[in-house]
């Protein structure tokens, strides 16, 4: 008999927050494997997102720290990389746009649900840096033979 594993779901209803001035929700949630894949990334600890919803002044805010460690590659050796990140995000919840443009100020909601995980696991991959090193001595390898310069030094003469 084959098991299913049950979906586990990040969509958080907005709507009863919409029209009640200084309404309250707390959001917490861990991000699973299956779903931090979808999005791109492997971790060692798994993204734990703690924050609030809440409606102050008729405005919606969805405010949040999202807390996990990344198992990246460097970028000049391939080597596995372990970096912790806690970094903390707000965002204004919208249930559609007053002008047409997109504006990245505004999380916009389908049918007003939230999802946590998308909404966590985009600001985390902003939130990495550009370069991605082990060290900031690491001497990555080499274009001729391959070889990680980090841990031998290659004979092809390519410095």
């Amino acid at each position: 008999m084959e098991m299913q594993s049950e979906a586990v779901s990040y969509l958080v209803s907005v709507r009863p927050l919409l029209y009640r001035p200084g309404e309250k929700r707390n959001v917490e949630v861990t991000i699973d494997a299956e779903t931090a894949a979808g999005f791109g990334m492997r971790f060692t600890q798994l993204p734990q997102v703690k924050g609030v919803l809440e409606n102050r002044a008729g405005v919606l805010f969805f405010r949040y720290t999202a807390e996990c460690v990344a198992d990246l590659e460097c970028d000049r050796c391939l080597a596995s990389v372990a970096m912790k990140l806690c970094e903390s995000f707000e965002h204004v919840v919208v249930t559609e746009t007053a002008t047409e443009q997109n504006d990245s100020d505004y999380l916009l909601t389908a049918d007003a649900m939230l999802d946590v995980a998308e909404v966590a696991m985009t600001d985390l991959r902003l939130a990495l840096p550009s370069k991605i090193l082990c060290s900031e001595e690491c001497l990555g390898i080499c274009p001729r033979c391959g070889t990680n310069r980090n841990e031998s030094h290659c004979s092809c003469g390519q410095e």
